[in-house]
């Protein structure tokens, strides 16, 4: 994770003395989940290291959700692989396929030129899912002739498609995020603060009890002009993808 224009923030110092007790309270709260304690590498870049990689997003959206409030944003990049050293506390002492995977992902989301760039169709995502590619003809027997069929069905007309790409498990964690990612970043001031009330309270007739000043249809109207509900949806579906990605990395 690594700060957007960091130089740019306003009280850049308490910025950062804030972000650093929230990591120290995410390293304490997580501990059954972290290899190793978060660690600062690079300035204002941070690595984290997953017991469980397949709860990276629900990290992420921690992160994203504290930052929100001082109107930061991060690029992020997740990598999923090997580990090729010894597990130490100082996770810049470790190496291995998901360090590199990682850092290419990294690169991928701060890549300036987004015209050009071939993994992300949006601006507003900085988030990027780089691993072994696993696609569903390795998963599925017989789907590669399905596939084949179909492809060349619907592709009849057009003449410079000879070969479709085979679709994989990547591509389809990387579309969800980055739509989730361009719906996130439409959510405004008032909205964020009714979801985190909800988030909160658990229910609309507890925030309505302790908040005179709200009704049930502005509470409504808010989570669902802000998309929280498909949000949520898509987090839940992203972390299932993900932790399908681990079994069977894990399986080979």
């Amino acid at each position: 994770m690594d700060i957007v224009k960091s130089r740019d923030i306003i009280n850049r110092k308490d910025a950062q003395d804030s972000l650093k007790k929230f990591i120290q309270k995410i390293n304490k709260e997580n501990k059954d989940l972290l290899l190793a304690p978060i660690t600062f590498t690079l300035g204002d870049e941070w690595q984290i290291v997953l017991k469980r990689p397949f709860e990276s997003y629900r990290i992420i959206d921690k992160f994203q959700s504290f930052l929100r409030k001082y109107e930061i944003g991060i690029y992020i990049g997740i990598g999923v692989g090997k580990i090729s050293t010894n597990i130490y506390e100082d996770t810049r002492l470790m190496d291995g396929e998901c360090f590199i995977r990682a850092r290419e992902a990294l690169g991928i989301v701060k890549n300036k030129n987004r015209f050009y760039n071939e993994n992300l169709n949006s601006k507003e995502n900085n988030v990027y899912f780089n691993a072994e590619k696993i696609s569903f003809e390795k998963i599925y027997d017989g789907i590669r002739e399905i596939a084949s069929t179909s492809d060349k069905d619907y592709w009849s007309e057009d003449k410079t498609n000879s070969d479709i790409i085979p679709l994989d498990i990547n591509t389809i964690i990387n579309t969800i995020i980055e739509n989730t990612e361009v719906l996130k970043s439409k959510i405004t001031g008032k909205q964020m603060k009714t979801i985190e009330l909800y988030r909160k309270e658990g229910s609309y007739s507890n925030m309505i009890k302790k908040n005179d000043n709200i009704s049930k249809s502005s509470i409504s109207q808010k989570l669902n002009d802000s998309n929280y509900f498909l949000i949520e949806s898509n987090k839940n579906v992203i972390y299932k993808l993900l932790k399908l990605y681990c079994q069977i990395r894990e399986g080979n």
